[in-house]
């Protein structure tokens, strides 16, 4: 092989290699209630608020919250006891993501509730849609102890749930289930999804508190959490966009802050501005009266709809801080964060975007750089 070419094939492998490790290469985890690996991420990768996200994280790294969505055995197919060992259920013995499998009381949960049939819709966020063999979900027995690491004899030995015919609308797999009457207090579902066309599976931990009380007068269906992951700046603008079943905006609501603003203080009163609008969501805490109140908690609301099919997300619009750039790229690209100034090879500076996209800023020269990289757009915007 000659070196010119032996260097082109070389370069392709590395891309192919950064294509592979990226967010394409991983598919899904339980949005609702949200899992563990899931929350994390929402509580922001590079500094979590949470007591147990932030141990996680100082065991496995960041890349695990990342990786979100996978949390996978590419061979698994339905041998999952067999290729997942005791203690290792949470990360799938993935060594990237073995802080999930820390043994700890305090993971935040989620209060689950069953509605006025006896039943819970759970649903199953993926960000890549396959074939789907079937979805099951387990349930830890009573006397579950937290403080000890989750071995699969912690776990009922037969599903309380068992999908086989769902597909995804909005990227959600909705799974009507019945509910685990018999539970109360702290528990962990465990989540399967095998593929169908493929012996990849991938599994979800979700920390939950049961609750038998009966269900409020009206039948909200939980959309998910909205978290508020950062104080803003004065003029900025958050807007709250809901989506219909076929991806389309239903409704938004805009938020122009004419201070600087604590991440609870903007989110609680975006919350208000939703609620005092919409009649399709609400956005809260579900209160057993039926109504859902917003909380003035940067990780405490929730989005209830009356309908199933919406989906939703906040957009921050933050104002041009305008100025010089602080690094020229690829100067000090290991200090990359949302909002870094950057100036391109092109001479234009460039911002790098908030969380979730900030942790590829510092992403491969070929695939990220501001301005000439082939995905620099996910990463980085405009500043001048």
């Amino acid at each position: 092989m000659s070196p010119a070419i032996r260097k082109a094939f070389t370069a392709s492998l590395a891309f192919v290699s950064l294509l592979s490790a990226g967010p394409a290469a991983a598919h899904g985890s339980m949005e609702v209630p949200l899992s563990r690996v899931y929350g994390c991420f929402k509580e922001g990768p590079e500094s979590p608020k949470s007591a147990a996200c932030k141990a996680a994280v100082q065991t496995g790294g960041t890349q695990a919250l990342y990786d979100w969505n996978g949390v996978r055995q590419g061979a698994a197919n339905g041998r999952h006891r067999e290729i997942i060992p005791d203690g290792k259920l949470c990360s799938a013995a993935n060594e990237s993501h073995k802080g999930l499998d820390l043994a700890r009381a305090d993971w935040p949960s989620t209060l689950i509730t069953p509605d006025s049939s006896g039943r819970f819709e759970f649903v199953f966020h993926a960000t890549a849609v396959h074939a789907t063999g079937y979805f099951q979900l387990f349930v830890t027995k009573e006397g579950y102890n937290p403080a000890l690491p989750l071995k699969w004899s912690d776990l009922e030995s037969t599903p309380f749930c068992n999908v086989t015919n769902v597909s995804a609308v909005n990227n959600r797999y909705r799974l009507n289930c019945p509910f685990p009457a018999t539970r109360t207090g702290s528990h962990v579902i465990y989540a399967i999804w095998q593929r169908a066309d493929s012996p990849e599976a991938f599994y979800a931990c979700t920390d939950v508190k049961f609750s038998n009380t009966p269900p409020p007068p009206v039948s909200w269906k939980e959309l998910g959490q909205v978290q508020a992951r950062e104080d803003l700046p004065k003029s900025s603008k958050v807007t709250f966009r809901l989506f219909d079943s076929a991806g389309r905006d239903a409704e938004s609501y805009p938020l122009t802050l004419d201070a600087a603003t604590p991440a609870a203080t903007w989110m609680y009163r975006l919350a208000q501005q939703v609620n005092a609008g919409s009649s399709r969501v609400q956005v809260g805490v579900l209160q057993t009266t039926g109504s859902v109140t917003p909380v003035q908690d940067a990780l405490g609301n929730r989005v209830y709809a009356k309908e199933t099919g919406y989906s939703f997300q906040v957009d921050i619009e933050k104002p041009s801080t305008g100025g010089s750039a602080q690094y020229k790229y690829p100067a000090g690209i290991d200090s990359y964060t949302a909002g870094t100034l950057v100036e391109g090879t092109d001479g234009l500076i460039y911002r790098c975007k908030p969380f979730p996209y900030s942790g590829w800023c510092k992403g491969a020269a070929s695939h990220y750089a501001p301005g000439t990289g082939m995905a620099w757009q996910d990463a980085w915007e405009r500043a001048n």
